[in-house]
């Protein structure tokens, strides 16, 4: 399934709300590396898709980026979805992320505390 390379120009109140989100998925994400429980990676894939809308220079440089372009596609494939299952999906992702985080929370402390 092809990519959309077209990038298309927003006006200023959108640019400003993008921005403005992205560099919240930004920050989140960044927490998210440091915090196991949060799926920082996520965060910082959404904040690239959105900082590519607001900036040419951004979208063509992501353009070149392979994984940019399979998460991409990826997102163009789930539009296709019915809500309710994107909402489970969601859910489902979210749900795994966290105890993932719950797990490797675990297996941190457990050695931390052989340690001591």
């Amino acid at each position: 399934m092809p990519t959309n390379n077209r990038h298309i120009p927003v006006g200023t109140t959108t640019k400003v709300v993008y921005t403005v989100i992205a560099v919240l998925l930004l920050l989140i994400g960044l927490t998210g590396l440091l915090v196991p429980i949060i799926p920082g990676v996520l965060f910082l894939i959404g904040a690239v898709l959105i900082f590519s809308k607001v900036s040419t220079r951004f979208h063509h440089w992501s353009e070149g980026q392979a994984w940019v372009r399979g998460a991409r596609i990826r997102m163009i494939q789930l539009q296709g979805l019915h809500p309710v299952a994107k909402i489970r999906l969601v859910a489902l992702l979210g749900a795994q992320s966290v105890v993932s985080g719950i797990v490797q929370l675990g297996q941190f402390s457990a050695r931390l505390f052989r340690r001591g």
